[in-house]
């Protein structure tokens, strides 16, 4: 590691050199400010030992022109009186750490080790964030079509303003849930935890205490306290998915949330600060849930900040192909299998399927069929027969049919799965891209037989 002293008296500069380089440090010095500036620029330092009093200024004059370069140092103040303001001052421009004269020689060595291992955990950081930036980047990089990549500039642009709010919409198996954890890696709180809660597959008192914690005695089984999701998440992201199930109760609190940025335990009275953004996600028309009185208005418009839209795999067919090759690619490393590329035929009879599970549906298809396969390379064999049935080809959107809004179009997609499949729910769910809890829930709820 570099050390740079920038001090005006030699004797300390001196002895604190012969310290350094016993420590293995390799060290340069200065005795001014304009000495130590130019030095900083030849020498690139790690750490700088900066003195308050100088010839030609003072630290704090050093620190702010030290800053205006943007050069990457650590900064400690040396000071022969302990003069508290001053320490504040430059750890405000800052420095990160300060020391009094006479110098304690074993106290300079501890602040030295911590700020190495600092330095340590804001490289993994970087390469964390790096690492995680290509994994989720990737899936958006070989798409021709133009309206995903305005979605991943979108992305971009609302991952850097991290107190936003987004709202993602799209049908099911579009990749929402995946959006919302690009956000969060491509923003400044990537280091913060992701925490999600899909919000259709708890009871509302569950609920409840899982996004805002509770208290101990806050209900019969509550023997300990418990922090919520917001609790834990702080400095992170919040990913509530399908937040259009949301009873009202919990919409009612959770506007609170983003409005005073507080939360109450179940239980509790104190009002807890929290830092989180939260990033939702629904397949509903939430402008028509509002006007329905199932949502709230105000919640909504809330949400609402930044809307990114994710357009279904049936409105761009170019994309097909890059997907299935994307997740064969992957699942052949998974999976350790060696098959030859996937060929114009099969490709072919991909790209004219219609994917009303989309995305989802797609990467399920490919990993069963690279997992199954027993040949050299895939064929339609590998597939399930209701893909390449034209019978069970439906319309997806309302787009199809004007007289179809989008509940109808969900509604019909169900119904001539469960007549292709003949009613086998296990089949119809896979095909469709969703669990078959949420099938059964939605055959519920469309009184479907």
């Amino acid at each position: 590691m570099k050390i740079l002293l920038v001090d005006d008296e030699k004797p300390i500069r001196n002895m604190l050199t012969a310290f350094l380089e016993d420590l293995k440090y390799e060290v340069e010095s200065a005795g001014t400010v304009g000495e130590g500036l130019e030095k900083v620029k030849s020498f690139q330092p790690n750490t700088i030992l900066l003195d308050v009093n100088l010839p030609d200024g003072t630290g704090l004059d050093f620190l702010r022109r030290f800053q205006e370069g943007k050069e990457e140092a650590s900064v400690v103040l040396i000071t022969a009186n302990v003069d508290v303001k001053t320490a504040v001052e430059a750890i405000k421009q800052g420095a990160e750490d300060y020391l009094a004269k006479p110098l304690n020689l074993d106290e300079l060595e501890i602040i030295l080790k911590k700020l190495n291992e600092k330095r340590g955990m804001r490289r993994d950081l970087a390469a964390m964030k790096a690492y995680q930036k290509a994994v989720y980047q990737r899936d958006y990089l070989f798409l021709s079509n133009p309206a995903m990549h305005k979605v991943y500039e979108q992305i971009e642009q609302v991952a850097e303003q991290s107190t936003v709010t987004v709202l993602i919409t799209g049908e099911t198996g579009t990749g929402k849930e995946h959006a919302a954890k690009l956000i969060h890696v491509l923003s400044s709180r990537t280091a913060a935890p992701f925490l999600e809660l899909h919000c259709g597959a708890m009871p509302e008192t569950l609920m409840e205490s899982e996004l805002f914690g509770y208290e101990q005695g806050a209900f019969t089984d509550a023997r300990r306290s418990k922090p919520g999701l917001f609790e834990v998440a702080n400095g992170g992201t919040v990913f509530l998915d399908e937040v259009g199930e949301l009873p009202m109760t919990v919409q009612t609190k959770l506007l609170k949330v983003l409005e005073q940025k507080t939360i109450r335990r179940l239980g509790g009275i104190q009002e807890n600060k929290i830092n989180v953004r939260v990033v939702a996600a629904t397949n509903r028309d939430l402008k028509q849930e509002v006007k329905d009185g199932r949502f709230r208005a105000d919640l909504f418009y809330r949400l609402n900040v930044v809307n990114i839209v994710l357009p279904p795999l049936t409105s761009r067919p170019e994309d097909v192909e890059g997907l299935a090759r994307f997740f064969f690619g992957d699942f052949s490393k998974e999976f350790n299998k060696k098959l030859r590329p996937l060929s114009d035929e099969l490709l072919k009879a991909l790209k004219s399927y219609h994917w009303p599970g989309n995305v989802r549906e797609l990467k399920n298809a490919m990993e069963r069929a690279v997992l199954t396969t027993r040949g050299e390379a895939l064929t339609l064999k590998d597939f399930p027969s209701e893909i390449f049935e034209p019978a069970v080809v439906m319309k997806t959107s309302a787009e199809g049919n004007p007289a179809l809004n989008r509940e109808d179009a969900e509604k019909e997609n169900i119904r001539q799965a469960l007549l292709a499949l003949k009613g086998h729910k296990t089949k119809v769910a896979d095909y469709l891209g969703i669990s078959r809890t949420t099938l059964l829930s939605k055959i519920k709820k469309y009184n479907l037989k």
